[in-house]
């Protein structure tokens, strides 16, 4: 299981030195992934890797929900009016209108999912002052305290964290 963890700091050369020595630490990028950085007004840092929306918004979330949401609204719709061809008929009809509803469903749960931000990130956001940034570090549980305490070792403050939803997914 993969946590993402999200910090304040104070300036971009703390932000510098924090992801040179999450490198050192991270030996893999199977241990510690990022870090993410961007500014109060979502700008990105120069020469720094920029955060993906996915990162401060429920939108794999929603994605997830709307899978399961749009295969059960096809299948009852299919119940509803059913398929009058028999019994092969109705099978492939129930498989196709899942298979497509479930698509749907993700398509549409993303798109919702995106205009949701972590409400605990926008309040910290609000609370930055100019220059500081926001960084976020996806890490597995081996690697998630010792994580916290070399960033805070740096002055960064840990703000929020969340379990990724999709825990064998990496971000590029």
């Amino acid at each position: 299981m993969r946590t993402l963890l999200y910090f304040r700091l104070k300036d971009v050369i703390t932000a510098r030195l924090a992801q040179t020595r999450l490198d050192e630490l991270a030996g893999t990028s199977a241990l510690v992934a990022g870090p993410w950085f961007v500014q109060r007004d979502k700008q990105p840092v120069d020469g720094l890797p920029r955060v993906d929306v996915g990162q401060t918004t429920y939108r794999e979330e929603a994605a997830i929900t709307g899978i399961f949401v749009g295969a059960i609204v096809a299948a009852l719709v299919i119940f509803r009016y059913g398929v009058s061809a028999g019994t092969g008929a109705t099978a492939m009809a129930y498989v196709g209108a899942i298979a497509l509803g479930a698509m749907i469903g993700w398509w549409i749960g993303g798109l919702v999912g995106v205009k949701i931000g972590r409400l605990e990130l926008g309040r910290q956001k609000a609370k930055m002052a100019p220059g500081q940034l926001l960084m976020i570090a996806s890490c597995d549980s081996k690697s998630k305290e010792s994580t916290k305490r070399m960033i805070n070792e740096l002055g960064g403050v840990s703000i929020d964290e969340h379990s990724d939803v999709m825990p064998n997914f990496r971000w590029v």
